[in-house]
């Protein structure tokens, strides 16, 4: 299998040819939302039928925002081993999430200024990820907005961390070579109209970052 260098998520699908479309053309991973004032809401049926029909070289994450217990508990039965965290879960949160279910953890924090790299810097023993997405106090993701990647030229970053907020197949190259980010978050950027992806562009974003 052929091994890339940048690692792509494709977040907010919701049917089985998004899926086979992103793990073709090599994405890592692939979210379905669990939120349902979102456009890319997927109930727990739904869900199911992608997790049936998903190619072993792609993995789902769940993507919830301050999940109960109860929620975090059907995820797990319906087989998500990873699951995005992206609302204001404490680092304790994370930790008790990993001991009990052994869940692989990407943990979504906002940013506007170095001050948010720095509280990331908080999460790094709890979590396998941290994804870094665009702050607006209205939204918790999905905003089709970028921050501003000098940040990330300011701060040593010793940890995974996914690149997320405004991207694609126009800007994906230029955002890799100026922030020397490792991993990519689309899902905006992927729509032809909001919450509804295009096959077309899933491939033209993942080969514009592979042929890097």
């Amino acid at each position: 299998m052929k091994v890339y260098k940048t690692k792509i998520k494709v977040c907010g699908l919701k049917h089985p040819l998004e899926v086979k479309c992103a793990a073709d053309y090599g994405a890592k991973w692939y979210g379905m939302i669990f939120e349902k004032d979102s456009p890319r809401f997927i109930s727990y049926k739904q869900a199911e039928v992608l997790l049936s029909s998903t190619p072993n070289c792609i993995e789902p994450v769940a993507v919830t925002v301050n999940p109960s217990y109860s929620k975090i508990q059907h995820l797990y039965k319906l087989g998500f081993k990873c699951i995005q965290l992206h609302g204001n879960e404490s680092t304790n949160f994370c930790k008790s999430l990993k001991k009990e279910f052994n869940f692989k953890i990407i943990k979504a924090i906002s940013v506007k200024s170095l001050k948010d790299l720095e509280y990331a810097n908080s999460y790094k023993n709890s979590t396998d990820w941290i994804l870094f997405d665009y702050k607006d106090d209205q939204l918790a993701g999905g905003t089709g907005k970028s921050f501003d990647w000098n940040l990330l030229e300011k701060n040593s970053l010793n940890f995974n961390w996914i690149l997320s907020g405004g991207l694609d197949y126009n800007n994906i190259v230029v955002a890799i070579k100026s922030t020397m980010a490792k991993a990519v978050d689309v899902s905006s950027g992927v729509e032809f109209k909001k919450g509804i992806k295009s096959t077309e562009l899933i491939k033209k974003f993942c080969n514009k970052i592979n042929n890097i």
